[in-house]
């Protein structure tokens, strides 16, 4: 009888063909659901190299394009952050010329020019939207936050799933923006070098607990980066979310500086993530490492399963071996009081 070893010899190849397969359909599977989610719904976030991608379309598209029309939310929705009443909205965009539009952040922030009036800014995103432009009316979404029609009868619909901005400001109110706008620098701009990077941890008091989620997303934050990115960004930089920001070495601080700057720039050149849609409804070529489709499939690494936990108001995903979960301290004891004397 052959012995087990013997027998699993030949089938070695196989069951590499298989671990290999299987990582492969994981990331397949991730960008084929996200997609069909797109097309009927689905709650998803824009970050930073979405909102460059779509500013870029605005610029190319509707640079120029004279608002004739515009409505502020057929649908009812609580977590749309407008900054007028619908009456405010159809009185003061219609005449306005789309101008330069900029990502800061999540945000895509959108110059709205007028001959004989002051500008206005057109602030969308900072959560999940679907913001699309349209040549037919028979495109039009049925429920939306936000329809602006154009003097040549095309459209710009915004459809808010989950959270997200629809505001109309002045541009000397940007503080007044709903998110991203306290934050620190983005990794697009030259101001982000390593030694600025290095100085939001050399701020952070010794005895501090935040964790380098927390450190990343929101305080002191990397702006335009969100729950989405932050996965193949900790992966890359071979640390798990938990992690204590005061407690990475100089080294760690350096590749998690690098990780940021690759995810973020391969993400801008590949259109943005798979599982959100640009202006014209086309999904990003991004494929993430880590993610919701790739929870339970071999690391592309180390083939070891990625694990998932939920953790500061979303799910984290890491490969246990090339990101060790770290130890939680033991709760300090209290000195027992003196035994009173006799």
């Amino acid at each position: 009888m052959a012995s087990p070893h013997n027998m699993i010899g030949p089938l070695r190849p196989l069951m590499i063909s298989l671990i290999v397969q299987l990582s492969t359909a994981c990331i397949f599977v991730e960008c084929t659901a996200y997609t069909m989610m797109s097309s009927g719904g689905g709650t998803l976030m824009i970050e930073l190299p979405e909102a460059v991608v779509i500013a870029e379309q605005v610029n190319q598209t509707l640079k120029g394009k004279v608002i004739k029309a515009a409505i502020r939310g057929n649908t009812p929705s609580k977590f749309t952050f407008y900054s007028g009443t619908p009456e405010h909205y159809a009185a003061v965009m219609p005449g306005k010329k789309a101008g330069n539009a900029v990502a800061d952040g999540s945000l895509i922030v959108i110059d709205l020019l007028h001959n004989t009036s002051s500008p206005l800014q057109l602030v969308l995103g900072g959560g999940g939207e679907r913001i699309l432009y349209h040549t037919s009316p028979a495109t039009l979404p049925k429920k939306h936050q936000l329809l602006l029609t154009f003097a040549d009868d095309t459209f710009l619909s915004v459809s808010v799933q989950g959270w997200g901005a629809a505001q109309l400001f002045s541009s000397t109110e940007a503080s007044k923006r709903w998110c991203g706008f306290d934050k620190g620098l983005m990794p697009t701009e030259k101001g982000f070098t390593p030694k600025y990077f290095f100085q939001l941890f050399t701020s952070l008091p010794p005895n501090d607990r935040r964790s380098l989620k927390e450190f990343l997303v929101s305080k002191p934050g990397v702006r335009g980066v969100g729950n989405g990115y932050l996965q193949d960004i900790l992966f890359r930089a071979k640390l798990h979310a938990r992690v204590p920001a005061t407690s990475l070495s100089q080294q760690q601080q350096q590749k998690l500086y690098k990780a940021i700057i690759t995810t973020i720039g391969t993400a801008i050149k590949q259109h943005g993530r798979c599982d959100e849609l640009d202006l014209f409804g086309t999904p990003g070529k991004y494929q993430r490492i880590l993610s919701s489709a790739t929870a339970g499939c071999p690391c592309p690494e180390c083939k070891t399963p990625i694990e998932k936990e939920p953790f500061l108001g979303g799910s984290v995903y890491w490969c246990p071996k090339c990101q060790p979960k770290p130890t939680p301290s033991p709760p300090k004891r209290r000195p027992r009081p003196a035994a009173p004397r006799a």
